[in-house]
């Protein structure tokens, strides 16, 4: 089991000088409080810096090493960066040392290339070679699975990922998971026998190909071996593409969670493009309008002179209509008459007309022939009289002021949505230059979508394959079964009991694999529970259950799996996963902890800190004040509380570190 004991830091990020940190060999919580922006979370790196020689920055992008050296120290002349992490592994005593120091020639550094970094490994004072400190720090502390160790309480949320088949982070996880619970030592041995079990298979072929009897056999048997090795190299092939590319999914991911805000601006940009370039056609438009409109602005001049040309016009045309109507109604009426006449009734009241009073106005029509229509000459008179009218009025200068003031008001509407548009493209360029490149951010999601169909055409280049290796893994078999029974010379009988056994072997192995996965994943879902059970608020929700890729679902009483929960609970469930893997992982070691109680409540977070003693033999917690109440934790954690520490800004660029 892995204890740290003690931490010497000199000048990296804000620890200006050499600090300690004594953990001391006992087992328990350490607190280390520390407001934002003191340095945490650096701490978290001065860990993974030592274990590892890398700091890592936001959204798991690796920093640049010259950059984590003390800026004030830097300014004094003092370059570089130095740290001691001393521990104690199963009672051997390890003390390594990672220093990032100048080279010789350079007097002042500028970039990474400037530096050179020394690692130094002592077993029990003795210092050991590269090969052994490699192979002793693989073996300490694996970085594949340094997550469950070594976490930003922000992060917790990833674990969320294990309920998704589809996510690439989720699928990372979970080979991790894999790998500290100690499922690869069974997986390489079977990969292992699965090598023998064809190398055997391979020599029985050879075998048989001796034999007269089995010569035929043996030779299809190669045959079929060699296009069985030849697709399942394909498949491995095909497997680490999906691999690679899994990889650059969660990649692209994490581009594109970094790029959000670049897209958005950049979709907004040409969104006001857009509306600009329409506005300044529309605007184009009505301008070429007014143009038109303002050729006869000359016709204002002589605005009365048409007016009085308008009107005497009016009064003659007036004079013709009069007459032609006059004459219309007379006809009408006189058509009326002759028709009562000849009827004997009138067509109004439909009273009767006796004889005399017909006869009268017979002779009334015919002596008074009503008003005359027009001439066919002032019928002429009238249609030029119209049509100089029409002219004229096609002059109107108020009708033109009208059409030419309602284009001036369009074109003050388009003029201040165009600057509107420009004002907010202005805008957009000042915070996508604060962004720098966002070159990127135009074509991360075109190379997502470009990865997701490599993905999906891998995989149903898997599923083909490995139909194949089915197929000819079982003519495999057939052939292998005839050559049995065809054996009759010691030779070829003892390479078919090899082969049989090397199978036999191979099976146990695949048998083993799925029980042990099996096995542990029933007992990470049974020691997650019961942590979750003892942290948890909720009395309804009974117990987690777990997955094929070791996500936790919480499930209530009446056994139904809650689908959404908040985010406060996704770091609770994630908490009790860990807790969980350490209990039941062959490597042991301690938990160190940023931040990892920002989304809960008070309630919630005394249960919690009254559980750390229960995640791992050592828990380092670096919380910022208000995050935990320090009397709770000093009261809850009682004997299990081995230390405290308190970081103190001197400026700036230096944090000091203080024991309380």
């Amino acid at each position: 089991m892995l204890h740290f004991s003690e931490l010497i830091i000199e000048n990296f990020g804000p620890y200006k000088g050499i600090q300690e940190i004594d953990f001391t060999s006992k087992n328990g919580v350490n607190i280390i409080w520390g407001n934002n922006g003191l340095g945490k979370t650096t701490l978290l790196n001065v860990f993974r810096y030592a274990l590892f020689g890398r700091v890592q920055g936001r959204g798991n992008k690796s920093h640049s090493l010259k950059q984590i050296a003390n800026w004030e120290s830097y300014d004094e002349g003092k370059y570089g960066f130095k740290v001691t992490l001393k521990m104690y592994n199963d009672g051997v005593r390890y003390d390594l040392t990672r220093q990032f120091t100048v080279k010789e020639g350079v007097s002042q550094p500028e970039k990474d290339n400037d530096y050179k970094e020394d690692i130094f490994l002592k077993k029990e004072g003795t210092i050991l070679s590269q090969d052994e400190r490699k192979h002793v720090l693989n073996s300490i502390m694996p970085e594949q699975v340094s997550r469950f160790f070594l976490f930003d309480g922000e992060l917790l949320q990833e674990y969320e990922d294990l309920l998704s088949e589809e996510s690439s982070i989720g699928i990372k996880i979970k080979d991790a998971i894999e790998r500290i619970l100690g499922v690869p030592v069974l997986t390489n041995g079977l990969a292992d026998i699965t090598t023998a079990e064809k190398e055997f298979s391979a020599r029985l072929s050879k075998v048989a190909q001796k034999n007269n009897d089995t010569q035929l056999l043996g030779n299809l048997l190669v045959d079929k071996q060699s296009e069985l090795k030849t697709h399942e190299e394909e498949l491995e092939t095909l497997k680490t593409t999906l691999k690679e590319l899994n990889v650059e999914k969660a990649n692209l991911e994490e581009e594109m969670k970094q790029t959000d805000r670049a897209r958005e601006l950049l979709n907004e940009k040409r969104i006001q493009e857009d509306i600009e370039s329409r506005k300044k056609e529309a605007l184009s438009s009505k301008k070429a309008e007014i143009k038109m409109l303002t050729k006869n602005a000359w016709q204002g001049m002589l605005n009365n002179r048409i007016k009085l040309a308008l009107e005497k016009l009016e009064e003659e045309i007036n004079v013709y209509e009069e007459k032609k109507t006059k004459h219309a109604v007379s006809e009408q009426i006189i058509d009326q008459i002759h028709k009562a006449c000849e009827q004997g009734e009138c067509p109004i009241c439909e009273q009767e007309i006796s004889e005399s009073l017909r006869q009268t106005l017979k002779s009334k029509t015919k002596a008074d022939i009503g008003f005359e229509g027009l001439s066919d000459e002032e019928k002429n008179k009238l249609i030029q009289l119209q049509g100089r009218r029409s002219q004229l009025r096609q002059l109107n200068v108020d009708e033109l002021k009208q059409q030419v003031t309602s284009i001036e008001d369009s074109i003050s509407d388009i003029t201040v949505e165009i600057s509107d548009a420009e004002q907010r493209l202005s805008d957009i360029n000042k915070s996508l230059n604060k962004l720098g490149d966002t070159s990127r951010a135009e074509t991360v999601s075109g190379d997502y979508a470009k990865c997701l169909e490599k993905i999906n055409n891998t995989k149903n280049g898997i599923d083909s394959a490995t139909d194949i290796i089915t197929k000819v893994t079982g003519e495999i078999k057939n052939l292998e079964d005839k050559l049995k029974k065809q054996a009759t010379d010691d030779e070829l009988i003892k390479a078919e009991e090899i082969r049989d056994l090397s199978g036999k072997i191979k099976q146990i192995f695949e048998n083993g694999v799925d029980l042990y996965r099996e096995r542990l994943k029933q007992k990470v879902e049974e020691d997650a529970s019961d942590i979750f059970t003892k942290i948890s608020n909720q009395t309804e929700y009974t117990n987690l259950t777990i997955n094929e890729h070791y996500g936790l679902s919480i499930v209530h009483e009446t056994g139904r799996i809650v689908e959404i929960r908040s985010a406060g609970y996704e770091h609770i469930v994630a908490l009790s996963l860990i807790g969980a893997l350490h209990k039941n992982a062959p490597l042991q070691g301690p938990i160190i902890m940023d931040s990892p109680f920002g989304r809960l409540d008070p309630d919630h977070k005394r249960k919690i800190t009254s559980a750390l003693p229960s995640l791992a033999e050592q828990v380092i917690l670096l919380v910022y004040s208000g995050e935990i109440d320090e009397q709770l934790a000093r009261r809850t954690l009682g004997g299990d509380l081995i230390n405290e520490y308190i970081l103190t800004s001197i400026s700036a660029f230096n944090t000091q570190i203080t024991k309380v």
